[in-house]
Protein backbone atom coordinates (compact mmCIF):
# COMPACT_ATOMS: atom_id res chain seq x y z
CA UNK A 1 0.00 0.00 0.00
CA UNK A 2 1.42 3.40 -1.02
CA UNK A 3 1.84 6.23 1.46
CA UNK A 4 -0.95 8.15 -0.31
CA UNK A 5 -3.35 5.20 -0.18
CA UNK A 6 -2.57 4.62 3.47
CA UNK A 7 -3.09 8.29 4.31
CA UNK A 8 -6.31 8.52 2.27
CA UNK A 9 -7.75 5.45 3.99
CA UNK A 10 -6.84 6.83 7.42
CA UNK A 11 -8.60 10.12 6.69
CA UNK A 12 -11.59 8.44 5.03
CA UNK A 13 -12.14 6.51 8.25
CA UNK A 14 -12.02 9.73 10.27
CA UNK A 15 -14.41 11.41 7.83
CA UNK A 16 -16.85 8.49 8.02
CA UNK A 17 -16.78 8.68 11.81
CA UNK A 18 -17.46 12.42 11.64
CA UNK A 19 -20.40 11.87 9.29
CA UNK A 20 -21.80 9.21 11.59
CA UNK A 21 -21.31 11.51 14.58
CA UNK A 22 -23.14 14.30 12.74
CA UNK A 23 -26.31 12.18 12.69
CA UNK A 24 -26.51 12.82 16.43
CA UNK A 25 -27.28 16.44 15.57
CA UNK A 26 -30.55 15.28 13.94
CA UNK A 27 -31.29 12.47 16.40
CA UNK A 28 -34.90 13.60 16.89
CA UNK A 29 -35.60 14.22 13.21
CA UNK A 30 -37.91 11.89 11.24
CA UNK A 31 -35.42 12.41 8.38
CA UNK A 32 -32.44 10.94 10.27
CA UNK A 33 -32.82 7.48 8.72
CA UNK A 34 -33.00 8.96 5.21
CA UNK A 35 -29.86 11.03 5.79
CA UNK A 36 -28.08 7.96 7.10
CA UNK A 37 -29.17 6.15 3.92
CA UNK A 38 -27.55 8.89 1.80
CA UNK A 39 -24.31 8.55 3.77
CA UNK A 40 -24.44 4.76 3.30
CA UNK A 41 -24.28 5.20 -0.47
CA UNK A 42 -20.57 5.84 0.06
CA UNK A 43 -18.49 7.45 -2.65
CA UNK A 44 -14.82 8.30 -2.91
CA UNK A 45 -15.10 11.22 -0.43
CA UNK A 46 -12.97 13.31 -2.79
CA UNK A 47 -14.06 16.70 -1.46
CA UNK A 48 -13.44 16.08 2.25
CA UNK A 49 -10.11 14.42 1.39
CA UNK A 50 -9.16 17.56 -0.52
CA UNK A 51 -10.10 19.59 2.56
CA UNK A 52 -7.91 17.46 4.82
CA UNK A 53 -4.93 17.27 2.47
CA UNK A 54 -5.11 21.03 1.86
CA UNK A 55 -4.86 21.56 5.62
CA UNK A 56 -1.97 19.12 5.83
CA UNK A 57 -0.18 20.90 2.97
CA UNK A 58 -0.09 24.24 4.82
CA UNK A 59 -0.30 23.31 8.50
CA UNK A 60 -1.98 20.54 10.43
CA UNK A 61 -5.15 18.46 10.52
CA UNK A 62 -7.15 19.45 13.61
CA UNK A 63 -10.67 18.72 14.81
CA UNK A 64 -11.74 21.92 13.07
CA UNK A 65 -10.45 20.56 9.76
CA UNK A 66 -12.50 17.38 10.20
CA UNK A 67 -15.59 19.44 11.03
CA UNK A 68 -15.03 21.41 7.84
CA UNK A 69 -14.43 18.23 5.81
CA UNK A 70 -17.69 16.71 7.07
CA UNK A 71 -19.56 19.93 6.24
CA UNK A 72 -18.19 19.88 2.69
CA UNK A 73 -19.18 16.23 2.18
CA UNK A 74 -22.68 16.77 3.58
CA UNK A 75 -23.12 19.78 1.31
CA UNK A 76 -22.00 17.68 -1.66
CA UNK A 77 -24.49 14.94 -0.81
CA UNK A 78 -27.26 17.49 -0.40
CA UNK A 79 -26.63 18.59 -4.00
CA UNK A 80 -26.77 14.96 -5.17
CA UNK A 81 -30.15 14.35 -3.52
CA UNK A 82 -31.65 17.37 -5.26
CA UNK A 83 -29.78 16.68 -8.53
CA UNK A 84 -31.29 13.20 -8.65
CA UNK A 85 -34.78 14.67 -8.33
CA UNK A 86 -34.12 17.19 -11.10
CA UNK A 87 -32.54 14.54 -13.36
CA UNK A 88 -35.20 11.89 -12.64
CA UNK A 89 -32.38 9.51 -11.70
CA UNK A 90 -33.48 6.17 -10.27
CA UNK A 91 -30.08 5.09 -8.94
CA UNK A 92 -27.01 6.64 -7.38
CA UNK A 93 -23.85 4.57 -6.82
CA UNK A 94 -25.81 1.42 -7.51
CA UNK A 95 -28.55 2.13 -4.94
CA UNK A 96 -32.06 3.52 -5.34
CA UNK A 97 -32.16 7.31 -4.96
CA UNK A 98 -33.98 8.89 -2.04
CA UNK A 99 -36.92 10.15 -4.08
CA UNK A 100 -37.43 6.58 -5.32
CA UNK A 101 -37.27 5.02 -1.85
CA UNK A 102 -39.16 7.74 0.01
CA UNK A 103 -40.88 10.01 -2.50
CA UNK A 104 -40.01 13.38 -4.00
CA UNK A 105 -41.39 15.50 -1.16
CA UNK A 106 -39.39 13.64 1.46
CA UNK A 107 -36.26 13.77 -0.70
CA UNK A 108 -36.54 17.57 -0.97
CA UNK A 109 -36.78 17.79 2.81
CA UNK A 110 -33.84 15.41 3.23
CA UNK A 111 -31.73 17.69 1.08
CA UNK A 112 -32.85 20.77 3.01
CA UNK A 113 -32.11 19.10 6.34
CA UNK A 114 -28.66 18.06 5.10
CA UNK A 115 -27.89 21.66 4.22
CA UNK A 116 -28.72 22.69 7.78
CA UNK A 117 -26.66 19.77 9.09
CA UNK A 118 -23.66 20.91 7.06
CA UNK A 119 -23.84 24.30 8.75
CA UNK A 120 -24.16 22.60 12.14
CA UNK A 121 -20.90 20.75 11.49
CA UNK A 122 -19.11 23.87 10.34
CA UNK A 123 -20.39 25.83 13.33
CA UNK A 124 -18.44 23.52 15.63
CA UNK A 125 -15.18 25.07 14.35
CA UNK A 126 -13.47 27.24 16.92
CA UNK A 127 -13.35 31.01 17.11
CA UNK A 128 -11.31 33.21 14.89
CA UNK A 129 -11.47 31.29 11.60
CA UNK A 130 -15.16 30.44 11.77
CA UNK A 131 -16.38 33.65 10.13
CA UNK A 132 -14.01 33.31 7.16
CA UNK A 133 -14.89 29.62 6.94
CA UNK A 134 -18.59 30.45 6.74
CA UNK A 135 -17.87 33.00 4.03
CA UNK A 136 -16.00 30.39 1.95
CA UNK A 137 -18.72 27.83 2.55
CA UNK A 138 -21.56 30.22 1.66
CA UNK A 139 -19.84 31.24 -1.56
CA UNK A 140 -19.53 27.58 -2.48
CA UNK A 141 -23.24 27.01 -1.84
CA UNK A 142 -24.26 29.99 -3.98
CA UNK A 143 -21.95 29.03 -6.84
CA UNK A 144 -23.16 25.41 -6.87
CA UNK A 145 -26.79 26.54 -7.04
CA UNK A 146 -25.96 28.99 -9.82
CA UNK A 147 -24.12 26.22 -11.67
CA UNK A 148 -27.10 23.90 -11.45
CA UNK A 149 -29.37 26.65 -12.79
CA UNK A 150 -26.94 27.30 -15.65
CA UNK A 151 -26.87 23.57 -16.43
CA UNK A 152 -30.65 23.57 -16.70
CA UNK A 153 -30.72 26.59 -19.01
CA UNK A 154 -27.75 25.42 -21.11
CA UNK A 155 -29.57 22.25 -22.11
CA UNK A 156 -32.41 24.34 -23.51
CA UNK A 157 -30.26 26.82 -25.47
CA UNK A 158 -29.84 26.27 -29.21
CA UNK A 159 -26.75 28.46 -29.25
CA UNK A 160 -24.95 27.02 -26.21
CA UNK A 161 -21.22 27.79 -26.32
CA UNK A 162 -18.07 26.26 -24.91
CA UNK A 163 -17.30 29.35 -22.75
CA UNK A 164 -20.81 29.12 -21.26
CA UNK A 165 -20.23 25.43 -20.56
CA UNK A 166 -16.87 26.07 -18.82
CA UNK A 167 -18.52 28.80 -16.74
CA UNK A 168 -21.29 26.38 -15.80
CA UNK A 169 -19.01 23.53 -14.69
CA UNK A 170 -16.73 26.00 -12.89
CA UNK A 171 -19.72 26.74 -10.68
CA UNK A 172 -21.57 23.41 -10.60
CA UNK A 173 -18.51 21.19 -10.00
CA UNK A 174 -15.46 23.42 -9.58
CA UNK A 175 -16.88 25.72 -6.92
CA UNK A 176 -17.34 23.02 -4.29
CA UNK A 177 -13.83 21.66 -4.83
CA UNK A 178 -12.57 25.24 -4.65
CA UNK A 179 -14.41 25.67 -1.34
CA UNK A 180 -12.90 22.40 -0.08
CA UNK A 181 -9.38 23.58 -0.88
CA UNK A 182 -9.90 27.02 0.60
CA UNK A 183 -11.60 25.75 3.74
CA UNK A 184 -8.90 23.17 4.37
CA UNK A 185 -6.14 25.73 3.95
CA UNK A 186 -7.92 28.20 6.23
CA UNK A 187 -8.72 25.71 9.00
CA UNK A 188 -5.27 24.15 8.70
CA UNK A 189 -3.64 27.46 9.56
CA UNK A 190 -2.59 28.63 6.10
CA UNK A 191 -2.03 32.19 4.94
CA UNK A 192 -4.41 34.07 2.66
CA UNK A 193 -2.04 33.26 -0.21
CA UNK A 194 -2.27 29.56 0.68
CA UNK A 195 -6.06 29.78 0.75
CA UNK A 196 -6.08 31.32 -2.73
CA UNK A 197 -3.65 28.79 -4.18
CA UNK A 198 -5.56 25.81 -2.85
CA UNK A 199 -8.82 27.31 -4.03
CA UNK A 200 -7.37 27.59 -7.54
CA UNK A 201 -6.18 24.00 -7.29
CA UNK A 202 -9.66 22.81 -6.38
CA UNK A 203 -11.37 24.85 -9.09
CA UNK A 204 -9.21 23.52 -11.91
CA UNK A 205 -9.33 19.94 -10.67
CA UNK A 206 -13.12 20.34 -10.57
CA UNK A 207 -13.23 21.46 -14.21
CA UNK A 208 -10.98 18.57 -15.26
CA UNK A 209 -13.11 16.17 -13.20
CA UNK A 210 -16.34 17.26 -14.90
CA UNK A 211 -14.97 17.07 -18.45
CA UNK A 212 -13.72 13.56 -17.67
CA UNK A 213 -17.15 12.78 -16.23
CA UNK A 214 -18.71 13.84 -19.54
CA UNK A 215 -16.34 11.51 -21.37
CA UNK A 216 -16.92 8.58 -18.99
CA UNK A 217 -20.65 8.95 -19.57
CA UNK A 218 -19.91 7.25 -22.90
CA UNK A 219 -16.68 5.38 -22.27
CA UNK A 220 -16.80 4.40 -18.60
CA UNK A 221 -17.84 1.19 -16.92
CA UNK A 222 -21.60 1.75 -16.57
CA UNK A 223 -21.97 -0.60 -13.60
CA UNK A 224 -19.13 1.00 -11.64
CA UNK A 225 -19.99 4.50 -12.87
CA UNK A 226 -23.41 4.09 -11.24
CA UNK A 227 -25.58 5.28 -14.14
CA UNK A 228 -26.54 4.07 -17.63
CA UNK A 229 -24.00 4.65 -20.38
CA UNK A 230 -24.93 7.56 -22.63
CA UNK A 231 -27.29 9.15 -20.10
CA UNK A 232 -26.14 12.67 -21.04
CA UNK A 233 -27.16 12.03 -24.64
CA UNK A 234 -30.50 10.56 -23.60
CA UNK A 235 -31.09 13.69 -21.51
CA UNK A 236 -29.84 15.93 -24.38
CA UNK A 237 -27.17 17.51 -22.21
CA UNK A 238 -25.01 20.12 -23.94
CA UNK A 239 -21.84 18.67 -22.42
CA UNK A 240 -18.22 19.02 -23.48
CA UNK A 241 -18.46 16.39 -26.20
CA UNK A 242 -21.58 17.87 -27.78
CA UNK A 243 -20.16 21.40 -27.84
CA UNK A 244 -16.74 20.30 -29.11
CA UNK A 245 -18.48 18.41 -31.91
CA UNK A 246 -20.38 21.56 -32.89
CA UNK A 247 -17.07 23.44 -32.99
CA UNK A 248 -14.93 20.99 -34.90
CA UNK A 249 -16.85 18.40 -36.93
CA UNK A 250 -18.06 18.67 -40.52
CA UNK A 251 -21.70 19.28 -41.33
CA UNK A 252 -22.45 15.62 -42.11
CA UNK A 253 -21.24 14.41 -38.72
CA UNK A 254 -22.86 17.26 -36.84
CA UNK A 255 -26.14 16.38 -38.57
CA UNK A 256 -26.06 12.90 -37.02
CA UNK A 257 -25.58 14.36 -33.53
CA UNK A 258 -28.23 17.03 -34.02
CA UNK A 259 -30.72 14.54 -35.46
CA UNK A 260 -30.44 12.43 -32.30
CA UNK A 261 -30.80 15.47 -30.03
CA UNK A 262 -33.82 16.59 -32.05
CA UNK A 263 -35.80 13.43 -31.35
CA UNK A 264 -38.57 13.32 -28.78
CA UNK A 265 -37.08 10.14 -27.35
CA UNK A 266 -33.46 9.07 -27.87
CA UNK A 267 -32.87 5.33 -28.35
CA UNK A 268 -29.87 3.15 -27.55
CA UNK A 269 -29.10 3.08 -31.29
CA UNK A 270 -28.96 6.89 -31.29
CA UNK A 271 -26.51 6.82 -28.38
CA UNK A 272 -24.26 4.39 -30.27
CA UNK A 273 -24.43 6.55 -33.42
CA UNK A 274 -23.44 9.70 -31.53
CA UNK A 275 -20.71 7.87 -29.63
CA UNK A 276 -19.25 6.60 -32.92
CA UNK A 277 -19.26 10.12 -34.33
CA UNK A 278 -17.40 11.37 -31.26
CA UNK A 279 -14.88 8.54 -31.48
CA UNK A 280 -14.25 8.95 -35.18
CA UNK A 281 -14.12 12.74 -35.03
CA UNK A 282 -11.43 12.99 -32.35
CA UNK A 283 -13.80 14.43 -29.76
CA UNK A 284 -12.74 11.96 -27.06
CA UNK A 285 -9.07 12.78 -27.66
CA UNK A 286 -9.87 16.50 -27.40
CA UNK A 287 -11.62 15.86 -24.08
CA UNK A 288 -8.61 13.95 -22.77
CA UNK A 289 -6.32 16.83 -23.69
CA UNK A 290 -8.61 19.33 -21.97
CA UNK A 291 -8.58 17.19 -18.82
CA UNK A 292 -4.78 17.07 -18.96
CA UNK A 293 -4.49 20.85 -19.45
CA UNK A 294 -6.77 21.76 -16.54
CA UNK A 295 -5.00 19.21 -14.32
CA UNK A 296 -1.64 20.77 -15.16
CA UNK A 297 -3.08 24.18 -14.33
CA UNK A 298 -4.28 22.85 -10.97
CA UNK A 299 -0.90 21.31 -10.16
CA UNK A 300 0.87 24.56 -11.00
CA UNK A 301 -1.04 26.19 -8.11
CA UNK A 302 0.75 23.85 -5.71
CA UNK A 303 4.25 24.82 -6.85
CA UNK A 304 4.68 27.78 -4.44
CA UNK A 305 3.82 25.57 -1.43
CA UNK A 306 6.64 24.10 0.62
CA UNK A 307 7.30 20.41 0.18
CA UNK A 308 5.21 18.27 2.52
CA UNK A 309 3.28 15.01 2.69
CA UNK A 310 0.07 17.00 2.29
CA UNK A 311 1.30 18.60 -0.93
CA UNK A 312 2.37 15.20 -2.26
CA UNK A 313 -1.04 13.80 -1.35
CA UNK A 314 -2.80 16.56 -3.30
CA UNK A 315 -0.73 15.71 -6.38
CA UNK A 316 -1.63 12.04 -5.98
CA UNK A 317 -5.29 12.90 -5.45
CA UNK A 318 -5.38 15.01 -8.62
CA UNK A 319 -3.73 12.29 -10.67
CA UNK A 320 -6.03 9.60 -9.30
CA UNK A 321 -9.12 11.62 -10.22
CA UNK A 322 -8.14 12.21 -13.82
CA UNK A 323 -7.00 8.63 -14.39
CA UNK A 324 -10.20 7.06 -13.14
CA UNK A 325 -12.29 4.79 -15.35
CA UNK A 326 -15.57 5.35 -13.51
Amino acid sequence: MSKFTESAEKYRLLIEKELERSLGLVSDSPLKENIGYVFSMGGKRVRPLLTVFAAEAVGKVSRDVLYGAAAIEILHNFTLVHDDIMDNADTRRGKATVHITSGVNTAILVGDQMMALAYDCLEKCSGERLRDGLRIFNEGVKQVCDGQALDESLSKLDGASMPAYIDMISKKTGALLMAAGKLGALLGGGTQKDVGLLGDFGLNIGIAFQILDDMLDLEGDAERFGKPRGLDIMEKKKNYMFLKAQQSLDDRKIAVVNAAYGKMSITDDDVVAVRDIYRGGGILEAAKKEVSDFTAKALSSLEPLKESEGKDALVELANSLVKRKF
